[in-house]
């Protein structure tokens, strides 16, 4: 550009240039400050439709007002040669160089650096402006560390015509969300896929898609073929890792309900981390990356230990696994770490031997000959004969077959412990040997058979297999095995997205529960919380029976959070419904009922007989949008 001035505004220099624009540092003489102008290509706004909206986004994008959102200062008028934004100087690096300088150690850090970009996102989408073109080069960072995004709403302000005609690409490849990719409607729900390939990107140092030419990452894109983040980063952590992949999922409406739902997501896993005070700890990360990194992977480790014991505590193993995988991944041979390891380990071994020993212990004592002394004043029968309890539970039609399938499976057991006393028919007064007395033993789970040994001990031990003494046979069939976790399921319907949180802790999502059969809970009452941006909360407290082998089926019902509505227009006017009913006034917040999550209808403006004005809204349950209307 050889231009040396751009309206009021002086051009020293060149700063950058993009697939769209051309950023220059330039000096407002007016107000004596530094700006950035972006200057959008001739060929991208020469025709008057391209113009007009240009014009029109941008008023749009100047009301953000974000910390985390460049200013827009400035725009150009209807009547200039060139389409430029004049808009506050971001004196930092991008995202991408600072990461590629810097490469990023924790996950957290990643966190850290995002939550700033998904807040942005968050106040953009109630003010109805959606980014498009979420990257790395988009970001920048202030000199004190914060994030902030930059071209909002620059892939809108050209029509897509335009671009197509000229072969130009709207937004990056990379990082487009598959309803793009299709040329299907925006929503704010393709930012929130794109934020998380940035994320997936500084987690695990290489992008989500990639291909050899546009058509096979698009490809790759739209069939969601990437690799999982603990494919990559196995010390990477599930929490993280679960969140990032939801983000990028096929479907929008399989991805978090809102940015502000990954916020608290982010916010959660920085808890976690001790990483509460997030502009702070920016700010120390921007001024010294290596050191801020060393410091904090000293700082995590004792704090997951302490959290993985807590869990351990509490019975969440799975929880505690995934911190002490943290601690291994910031220190593999840490000497604490791998000794609860190894107790985890002990446990679940001397768990799966408690169980077997109880079930060969059933098994021994009620089909491997081993007798009983019977009830005093009934010689006649041994307790497997017709007046016995014992006779009386294994009778009845399918009997037969049953024990035909067991004797089958048992046999190298039975041949391992004979039988110390000849077996009698039953005209004889003694019962024949018949295998175990519950055809069911060795099909039941290691609780169940922890109760078929309770259910039928023998009341004194004559003889028994060799090696085993009658206490430890007399201790195994009477112990109570520990209590085992029941598989609780969780249901949603279409409100699959919905996060769920058992006694005020995250489970995750309920697209994700439904995936893995049900939540894993010990017995007890356990108090649930559903959350989604769309719906209003939703508490259920349930008692979780450890007799039982599932827990009762948990189902969210949603009941819709109205939309909110703010339609600015230069005087106050009546906001009628498509029926004619007021349900508003202009310039100001009015609800709207919602009978479904999405709603498209047509306002109209002011009172009957009036010239009425109208404008058509997409209204979505939960979410707050503006419209302005020149009347």
């Amino acid at each position: 550009m050889s231009e040396e001035r751009l309206g009021r505004y002086h051009i020293e220099g060149e700063l950058g240039r993009g697939g769209m624009s051309v950023v220059y540092r330039g000096y407002d003489p007016v107000l004596d400050r530094a700006v950035a102008i972006k200057v959008l290509h001739p060929h991208l706004a020469t025709r008057d439709d391209s113009r007009t909206r240009f014009t029109r986004e941008a008023k749009a994008v100047a009301r953000l007002k974000h910390p985390s959102i460049v200013e827009v200062y400035d725009y150009s008028p209807p009547d200039s040669p060139r389409a430029y934004i004049v808009t506050e100087l971001i004196e930092g690096p991008t995202l991408r160089a600072f990461v590629e300088e810097n490469p990023l150690r924790h996950g957290e850090a990643s966190a850290l650096l995002m939550v700033p970009v998904f807040e942005a996102l968050s106040h953009a989408h109630a003010k109805g402006v959606v980014h498009r073109d979420v990257k790395p080069e988009n970001i920048m960072l202030r000199p004190d560390g914060v994030p902030v995004l930059m071209d909002f709403g620059i892939a809108s302000m050209v029509d897509t015509e335009t671009l197509t005609a000229t072969g130009t690409m709207l937004g990056s490849p990379a990082h487009m969300a598959p309803e793009i990719v299709e040329g299907e409607a925006v929503t704010a729900q393709a930012d929130l896929f794109s934020a998380g390939t940035v994320l997936y990107w500084m987690v695990c140092g290489a992008l989500p898609f990639s291909g050899p030419t546009p058509a096979a990452l698009f490809r790759r894109i739209l069939e969601s073929k990437f690799d999982p983040v603990l494919q990559r980063r196995p010390h990477a952590g599930r929490a993280i890792a679960r969140l990032t992949e939801r983000c990028m999922s096929r479907e929008p409406g399989d991805r978090p309900g809102s940015a502000d739902a990954v916020v608290a997501s982010l916010r959660a896993l920085l808890a976690d981390a001790g990483l509460d005070q997030i502009n702070l700890q920016l700010h120390a990360l921007h001024s010294n990356p290596s050191v801020f990194q060393d410091e904090l992977g000293r700082s995590l480790v004792p704090r997951y230990l302490m959290a993985a014991r807590t869990a351990l505590d509490a019975g969440l193993t799975g929880r505690a696994i995934d911190f002490l995988d943290r601690v291994l991944g910031i220190d593999e041979s840490h000497p604490e770490a791998q000794a609860l390891l190894r107790r985890i380990e002990r446990g679940q071994r001397r768990g799966a031997i408690l169980k077997g020993g109880l079930a060969a212990a059933a098994l021994a004592l009620l089909g491997f000959g081993i007798w009983s002394v019977w009830p005093a004043g009934d010689p006649a029968s041994p307790p497997g004969g017709p007046s016995s309890p014992l006779a009386a539970a294994d009778v009845g039609p399918a009997a037969p077959a049953a024990r035909v399938a067991v004797a089958t499976r048992a046999a190298p057991v039975r041949a391992a412990a004979p039988v110390s006393a000849p077996a009698r028919s039953p005209a004889s007064g003694a019962a024949p040997d018949r295998g175990p007395a519950d055809a069911d033993a060795l099909d039941a789970g290691p609780a169940d058979a922890g109760r078929v040994a309770r259910r039928r001990p023998p009341r004194r031990v004559a003889s028994r297999a060799p090696g085993a003494s009658p206490g430890t046979i007399a201790a195994l069939a009477s112990a109570p095995p520990p209590p085992q976790p029941v598989r609780v399921p969780v249901k949603g319907g279409a409100y699959k997205s919905t996060q769920v949180l058992v006694n005020r802790r995250p489970r995750g999502y309920i697209y994700e529960i439904e995936r893995d059969g049900g939540l894993l809970l010990p017995p007890g009452r356990h108090s649930f919380r559903f959350e989604n941006p769309a719906c209003r909360p939703l508490e259920r407290t349930i008692v979780v029976d450890a007799r039982s082998p599932r827990g009762p089926t948990v189902v969210f019902e949603c009941v819709l959070r109205p939309a909110i509505i703010h339609i600015t227009t230069g005087r106050d006017l009546p906001v009628r419904a498509p029926d004619g009913r007021v349900i508003g006034r202009t310039n100001q917040d009015f609800p709207f009922t919602m009978s479904q999550r999405f709603a498209e209808l047509r306002l109209t403006l002011g009172d009957p007989g009036d010239n009425l004005a109208t404008l058509p809204v997409k209204l979505y349950a939960g979410q707050r949008i503006v419209k302005e209307f020149d009347f």
